[in-house]
């Protein structure tokens, strides 16, 4: 086989592959259960990835005394741990139990990143990554975002799986949603 027919070959299974994560992302956005979460305010900056909002959740510290379950499994820094949602007043979701797999209803899928104890206090403190926490954005409108985070006018829109898996699908900025589009 000459040199230019195995380029090609190669050229087209790149190709292949990078529609396959287009598509594997949009199908995410467009197919998932739909959640939203309250954010809380933090300063980012990153010369190496550009600017972006960090968005810290209430599900990415969990005291695990305080949910269901929590008492029954002991994580560790890098475990897979997968946290049941419910719906509080204000149409936001968070942590209402922790689990070593999958469970039935809403839930989220993530890692733990440190897992702490106090000796005398059941349960644990954890600090858990679900690949949400960063939002991208121009210079210009990721302080505009960080500014609406702050004064708490900034909800994130989530899409998850049925394996829990989670997409970040949008912003809802004073109660109007900015859907980002793929195409």
């Amino acid at each position: 086989m000459n040199v230019m027919i195995r380029l090609v070959l190669v050229a087209a299974a790149m190709t292949a592959v990078l529609t396959l994560m287009v598509i594997n992302q949009a199908n995410a956005r467009a197919g998932g259960t739909e959640i939203r979460l309250s954010m809380e305010p933090v300063d980012p900056r990153d010369l190496l990835l550009g600017h972006y909002v960090e968005l810290v959740t209430p599900l990415q510290r969990l005291e695990t005394a305080q949910l269901q379950g929590g008492s029954e499994h002991m994580f560790e820094q890098g475990d897979r741990i997968w946290v049941g949602l419910e719906t509080g007043p204000d149409g936001s979701s968070r942590p209402a139990s922790v689990h070593n797999s999958p469970p039935s209803g809403p839930h989220i899928e993530g890692r733990v990143r440190v897992a702490g104890h106090v000796s005398d206090e059941p349960g644990q403190w954890l600090t858990v990554h679900y690949n949400i926490e960063r939002y991208f954005a121009s210079p210009e409108a990721a302080l505009e975002l960080e500014s609406y985070r702050d004064e708490r006018r900034l909800r994130l829109i989530v899409s998850l799986s049925d394996s829990g898996s989670a997409v970040i699908r949008g912003l809802e900025i004073d109660g109007e949603d900015h859907i980002d589009r793929l195409f």
